[in-house]
């Protein structure tokens, strides 16, 4: 049975909840694929700074970000950097994984960034997202290194989608 899904702005008073879901994604769904070390470093502590860096960028709105809300919890959330054509992430609460709430949270992206102006859609997509990202259209560009803002350096595949006028 399928929940009814909202997606959203994402405001300032989420940037906890998005943090919240953020760690547990990275820590639940890909820990087969990487080292506890770069867990760590991918998944910003629950910190008074990093909500207050997350308000910032929802703030700025240099970075777009979508919440997904099922019923009053955020299920996911997504972002896209017009000025690069970067799709930067699309997390999901594992709780409310296989559900479709990425997929929704990723048509809604597409969307804003063709209300943008972009035609393509980059991203470095982790290695557990890749056939996510397969089955919505993107394909490789090539197998790489994204460096996290810890200054980690994390495997990852390089993707890109052409956005087709709606």
């Amino acid at each position: 049975m399928s929940r009814p899904v909202v997606i959203r702005p994402a405001i300032v008073d989420d940037a906890q909840g998005i943090l919240k879901t953020h760690s547990a994604a990275v820590h639940r769904t890909a820990v087969r694929q990487y080292a506890s070390d770069i867990l760590i470093a991918w998944a910003a502590p629950l910190d008074a700074d990093n909500v207050r860096r997350m308000a910032g960028i929802i703030a700025s709105q240099s970075e777009l970000v979508l919440v997904a809300e099922i019923g009053a919890k955020i299920a996911g959330f997504g972002s896209i950097v017009p000025k690069n054509s970067e799709l930067r992430a699309i997390y999901v609460q594992p709780d409310f994984g296989r559900e479709g709430v990425g997929s929704r949270i990723l048509a809604a992206l597409e969307d804003l960034a063709r209300q943008h102006g972009l035609s393509v859609l980059a991203t470095d997509a982790s290695l557990n997202a890749e056939a996510f990202y397969l089955r919505h259209g993107f394909a490789v560009v090539e197998r790489g290194e994204h460096t996290l803002t810890t200054g980690a350096r994390m495997r990852c595949v390089k993707m890109r989608k052409a956005l087709l006028p709606q």
